[in-house]
């Protein structure tokens, strides 16, 4: 079954903490995480790729020197010589989340802070079914249903792999009467699930495999500094 990790970004890293965790990872994110304007975005993308290496690592008996990544054509990440290895990470404000599995298809997750936000976004980017579901909402459900819809939108893109040469418009996620939600009209057989990972966010994940776990883990900062 794949797994889902979720970690709370610290707010603050001593020097030596941070150049230890910036020693673990690839030349190419160093050098992104220089260019960084505020700590916030260089720790979600330090930890992003950390979480990585931690479980190629700890669980799967990788050394993390030894560790390439690669990408497919539309910027999905993979790992060199893992082919049966498949992960997605994604991040919003304090949180990292990262989905994995071994032979589990293909696999996606998302996470997004809930903020206000103009719901007539939802014109550009959802299918007319789901802007029909929007509007049937109370005025008071609407911003919490249009984030479960987005993120499970956006995991689903991240498990095909084929980025936005996929428009958000062209695919239907579908509210079940229980609830859950599904795909519709579509060629793939695909699985969907929300989570909760905190107050003010919103969570989700899509695996071509219908073993996407019930929650996620949670890890804590000390826990990374032992593989």
């Amino acid at each position: 079954m794949s797994k889902i990790l979720a970690f709370k970004l610290p707010e603050q890293l001593s020097l030596e903490s941070y150049a230890y965790f910036t020693a673990q990872v690839s030349e190419a994110r160093r050098a992104r995480l220089a260019r960084f304007f505020h700590k916030e975005d260089a720790y979600r993308s330090l930890f992003g790729e950390i979480l990585v290496r931690y479980i190629l690592c700890s669980q799967l008996g990788q050394r993390n020197g030894n560790i390439q990544f690669e990408e497919n054509p539309f910027g999905k990440p993979g790992v060199s010589g893992l082919p049966d290895f498949e992960y997605n990470v994604s991040h919003s404000g304090d949180w990292v989340l990262m989905i994995w599995g071994m032979n589990e298809g293909s696999l996606g997750v998302d996470i997004e802070q809930i903020r206000p936000i103009d719901i007539q976004i939802a014109e550009r980017f959802f299918s007319v079914e789901e802007r029909e579901a929007l509007q049937g909402k109370s005025a008071g459900e609407r911003q919490d249903f249009f984030y479960d819809l987005w993120t499970l939108k956006e995991s689903y893109i991240k498990a095909i792999g084929t980025g936005l040469s996929r428009p958000l418009d062209s695919f239907t996620v579908q509210q079940r009467e229980d609830g859950s939600f599904s795909l519709i009209a579509q060629a793939e057989s695909m699985y969907l699930q929300t989570y909760t990972i905190a107050p003010d966010y919103k969570s989700a994940a899509c695996s071509s495999c219908c073993t996407l776990p019930k929650a996620a883990a949670f890890i804590k900062l000390s826990e990374l500094y032992v593989w």
